[in-house]
């Protein structure tokens, strides 16, 4: 009986220093992987693809925190990028050469087919990269294409998991082109709504600005359309019918934040002034805008 009990306290001593070993392990590894990331960002002129290459080799390897810091750095490179990739489209004769052979939703299939190799090669490597080529106003230019982060989900935070999901419609159906807006008035209160839905569960994420600033984006668009989609006809100065309705009958979480409460206040001035345009109306969303 004592031989028995000794061979199991043998035993669990083992375990334990096994199980310790294997966290200190993991710890030393998490730190290796993050120096060798703050190497790589510290080069010059890294690219997006450099990036993404050393994430997906490694991001398994890490905590949810640190892989969720890894992919925000991630989109603060991409982000950065953006503009210097932009510029790369800013080019007459390329403008002409994407003209000749664009189509909407394209795929990596479709733009090896093309015969030109150099702008195939740009193309690619715009998509390498983590962009999408998007059109507006005759042009083609670059967009952070946040389906490329899909497949870090699994690996990073909750807040990172639901930020990721709100770029991604983002991303998939950009809200305004043109100065008009390319989704309709419920799809705008619901991802208001969403947004604000974020900054309530996640108070402290690292992405709370950057939804703050949608956030407010979306209460615009609420507010007073676009130029090309105005909230209120520029001839009879009403309101979009169809606006008025979706207002009407949205179903508000109130608990979720203030935005529900200014819809409400908004919707009590319109029914004041008849659903019309008028001073008192445009002071009161010129307010909100400034003070949300």
């Amino acid at each position: 009986m004592r031989r028995t009990l000794l061979v199991l306290c043998v035993i669990f001593g083992i375990l334990l220093v096994l199980v310790a070993l294997s966290a200190y392990a993991k710890q030393r590894q998490n730190k290796n992987v993050m120096a060798r990331f703050a190497m790589l960002l510290a080069k010059e002129d890294v690219t997006v693809a450099e990036v993404t290459k050393y994430i997906d080799e490694n991001i398994a390897a890490v905590s949810k925190e640190n892989a969720t810091k890894l992919v925000f750095e991630l989109e603060r490179l991409h982000q950065t990028a953006l503009a210097q990739w932009q510029r790369r489209y800013d080019d007459m004769e390329l403008q002409e050469k994407i003209a000749g052979v664009y189509r909407s939703g394209w795929t990596r299939a479709d733009i090896n087919r093309l015969e030109d190799a150099s702008l195939k090669s740009l193309l690619l490597a715009t998509l390498d990269n983590g962009f999408k080529i998007e059109t507006a106003e005759g042009s083609f230019f670059p967009v952070i294409d946040y389906g490329y982060y899909q497949k870090y989900q699994s690996a990073v935070t909750a807040d990172c998991v639901a930020y990721l999901e709100i770029m991604r419609l983002e991303s998939e159906r950009m809200p305004a082109k043109d100065a008009a807006l390319m989704i309709g008035w419920e799809e705008i209160l619901a991802r208001a709504e969403r947004q604000e839905q974020f900054i309530k569960a996640y108070s402290s994420s690292p992405y709370l600005p950057a939804v703050q600033l949608l956030l407010q984006k979306y209460v615009s668009f609420a507010l007073f359309g676009t130029n090309n989609t105005p909230l209120f006809s520029y001839e009879t100065k009403r309101i979009r019918p169809e606006a008025q309705q979706v207002f009407q009958e949205f179903t508000w979480a109130e608990e979720n934040g203030t935005l529900a409460q200014l819809i409400k206040e908004y919707l009590a001035v319109l029914a004041k002034n008849n659903y019309c345009l008028t001073g008192e109306v445009d002071r009161f969303r010129k307010q909100a805008i400034a003070a949300f």
